[in-house]
């Protein structure tokens, strides 16, 4: 395992970590009205959300298929080697898109949509690293 791939895996503990303990405390109106705490969040989801496609594509890359054009089929590409959880975090690329071009309306729903899935999130990167593990071998992590 290369060490881009460590530091993919690395950066995604961190974030989840950091948006879990960010989020704390925070509502609904909160969140309008902290301009702070709604652009930490919003950020902090577009780059769980990016590393989750990164590394779905080191995952696709080690088993030489095509990287597809969007972030969501990137994520359903790895179905074949992480099964369902692959369908359960998949559409969050959606609320990724939300959240970064400002949708205001819709933002802290996917706030609350990120925060629910983080379990989802931890897992598809666990089952990514298994299956990078058994391609590479067991000392690559």
């Amino acid at each position: 395992m290369d060490e881009r791939v460590k530091r993919l895996f690395s950066f995604l503990d961190d974030s989840v970590s950091y948006f879990s303990s960010k989020l704390s405390g925070i509502d609904r109106e909160r969140y309008f009205a902290d301009r702070d705490i709604r652009n930490i969040l919003d950020k902090t989801i577009n780059d769980i959300i990016l590393c989750m496609v990164d590394i779905a594509e080191e995952l696709l890359k080690v088993h030489r298929k095509t990287i597809p054009e969007t972030y969501k089929d990137t994520i359903l590409a790895c179905y074949e080697f992480v099964g369902d959880i692959a369908l359960k975090v998949a559409p969050l690329t959606k609320h990724r898109n939300e959240t970064i071009h400002q949708y205001l309306k819709i933002n802290w729903q996917n706030i609350i949509t990120v925060k629910n899935k983080l379990l989802d999130i931890k897992e598809f990167a666990e089952k990514v690293k298994e299956n990078l593990r058994i391609v590479s071998g067991p000392d690559s992590f």
